[in-house]
């Protein structure tokens, strides 16, 4: 794969030279021609001590992320927030190096080795120059993207099931993390006296209690962690529960009360979940936020920063995005759900019935694949359209979107308080289909705690109930809460794959058989009429490619892979940039090993 990078050339000597040529005739022309000549010679003695400075600076402007290199040839002085990823842990000589250079540190991390810090733009070469410093990424904003979505993903019948802490699987003893706007106490938060509260811990604010300021926080909470406790009284006809209420839940306050936050303040929350995993058994994250994909995953802080805690043994759970309107859609996936790491979730309109056959695409849902790396997302998706779930009173979605609130009459049988503001309202958004996910996990990981990441991750693909929408739309299909913690197999590793858009408009995507084990073949994965809905069909890859590509196909000459031929092969947008490596079917295929094969982000 080839990124864009800032280069720097020398002044087209000859060009300016053959212009003169043009202008003089005859022998005034032959009697110039060797002076030229000289000019020549002396202009290049003169640029040649330049090359190696000249490579030097683009190699540390390679360095950069895109987005902070087009940020260069700004004011000097113009303050740049940026994460810096060291090779080593950064140390005095780093951060005094940092201080020197005018630059303010804000946090460092052990997830992953580096820093975030406020520099100015005119120092960020000299700090790229450090040669424990890896990478330096801007700190790019961040933002946030159920009673009958509660039956519809069969969470209802995992309730009455058996698990390791006694009848019915409700998330006991697991710890889910959640990083969002924080969350506000609700009378559905409660628990007897004795039971594990909420752990609230401040990124952002340092208010003491509970506390949500925007209210997405607090509502994925509930469909996390909600018990119904304000709709389960005998007047109430609609209980709004949670998938996992009896699981600790640890609130981490990293997006401000408008919803938006840092990157940096997300991957600190991610080292705090990290460093405390053990002590509060947390086994799943929930992450309902993200940015636009900048960087590859192999260098995105946030992206790796999921890494480290996959490996640390969490489930890490992100939203798709909701940017499935812009453009065609495919190609929208923002970061860390690109990580090949993380299960990615889109979002499905359950049409507020329980039965899926009439569910539908949410339109906003983010789609596949991710840009840049071609990974192949969403993982699947979940309910996530007109969600209802805990309210965070007086928020600011409460106050500025106060028509999506609940009455007390849309719940219970209540004439005399039929029209007062209820404890639910309703949202939309991938935001609201993670959580589901997220909460399925948990109970996957109460009955058997010995279950590794990807393990979790490849039951869910495998149990989710199919479809034949687009391996980029729906992924696997949609989440079936149930079949997934009564399903078997074991994997070391679930990498989401990679896909590739070849010259002769097929779409050829990385077999899982290969990459996860042979029990967890295509058909398993993502069911036998995927795409069909569509025109599209996937069927085994040619011999004539997989015996000429093993280090793309696994090794393994002949192995099934899929083939797809959708119309997001076509797209510039998407597969811009010279980044396919398949010529044709006819078996012309570049080695791109680095992409395809090894492990290459399995950074420890």
């Amino acid at each position: 794969m080839t990124y864009g990078r800032r280069t720097f050339r020398k002044p087209a000597a000859l060009s300016v030279i053959v212009l003169i040529l043009s202008l003089v005739t005859g022998a005034q022309a032959r009697a110039q021609l060797s002076l030229l000549g000289s000019l020549t010679s002396t202009t290049q003695q003169l640029l040649s001590p330049l090359d190696p400075l000249l490579g030097a600076v683009t190699g540390l402007v390679a360095k950069l992320s895109g987005d902070l290199g087009a940020l260069l040839g700004g004011p000097a002085d113009q303050p740049v927030a940026v994460i810096v990823q060291t090779y080593n842990p950064p140390g005095s000589t780093e951060l005094n190096l940092l201080n020197l250079l005018g630059g303010l540190l804000k946090t460092t991390y052990t997830a992953i080795p580096g820093y975030s810090a406020t520099v100015p733009l005119g120092s960020l070469l000299q700090l790229a120059n450090d040669s424990n410093v890896e990478r330096i990424s801007l700190d790019s904003p961040v933002k946030a993207h159920l009673d009958v979505a509660y039956r519809a993903v069969r969470a209802d019948r995992v309730a009455s099931l058996s698990g390791g802490w006694g009848a019915g699987l409700t998330g006991r003893g697991v710890g889910i993390a959640l990083i969002d706007t924080g969350v506000q106490l609700h009378p559905d938060f409660k628990r007897p006296i004795g039971s594990k509260p909420i752990v609230e811990v401040e990124i952002v604010g340092h208010e003491t209690g509970l506390a949500d300021y925007f209210g997405h926080g607090t509502h994925v909470a509930g469909i996390l962690y909600g018990n119904g406790y304000a709709s389960s009284d005998s007047l109430s006809f609609r209980t709004f529960r949670g998938l996992a209420p009896d699981a600790q839940l640890i609130s981490l306050r990293a997006l401000s009360p408008d919803g938006t936050g840092y990157t940096s303040d997300i991957i600190t929350g991610i080292d705090w979940v990290v460093k405390n995993a053990r002590y509060y058994n947390i086994r799943v994250l929930n992450l309902s936020l993200g940015h636009p994909v900048y960087e590859s995953y192999l260098t995105d802080p946030l992206c790796r920063a999921v890494a480290a805690a996959v490996r640390k043994g969490i489930v890490v759970v992100v939203a798709a995005g909701n940017d499935g309107t812009v453009g065609t859609g495919f190609g929208t996936i923002t970061s860390p759900g690109n990580s090949p790491d993380a299960v990615t979730v889109g979002a499905m309109d359950d049409r507020n019935t329980v039965p899926l056959a009439d569910d539908v695409l949410a339109g906003y849902s983010s789609k596949g694949p991710s840009l840049i790396d071609f990974v192949v997302k969403p993982d699947l998706v979940a309910p996530g359209t007109w969600i209802v779930s805990a309210r965070a009173v007086s928020s600011w979605l409460d106050t500025q979107h106060h028509e999506l609130t609940l009455q007390i009459g849309d719940y219970k049988n209540d004439p005399a308080h039929a029209t007062q503001d209820g404890a639910y309202y309703s949202l939309s958004g991938t935001s609201m289909a993670a959580p589901m996910v997220a909460g399925a996990a948990a109970l996957m990981l109460q009955k058997d705690p010995t279950l590794n990441p990807a393990t979790v991750k490849a039951r869910l693909m495998k149990s989710a109930v199919k479809d034949t929408r687009m391996v980029f739309e729906t992924g696997a299909g949609t989440l079936d809460a149930y079949a997934a913690v009564n399903a078997t197999g074991y994997a070391q590793n679930a990498k989401s794959p990679l896909a590739m858009a070849a010259g002769d408009g097929f779409v050829y995507i990385q077999d899982t058989a290969i990459l996860w084990g042979s029990t967890w073949t295509q058909g398993a994965i993502w069911g036998g009429g995927k795409g069909s809905a569509a025109g599209v069909s996937l069927t085994p890859v040619p011999q004539s490619i997989t015996y000429g590509s093993g280090a793309i196909w696994g090794g393994t000459g002949g192995a099934k892979s899929t083939l797809d031929n959708p119309a997001v092969a076509g797209s510039g947008a998407i597969w811009g940039g010279g980044r396919s490596s398949l010529d044709s079917t006819s078996g012309t295929v570049t080695d791109d090993g680095a992409i395809w094969g090894g492990d290459p982000d399995n950074r420890k």
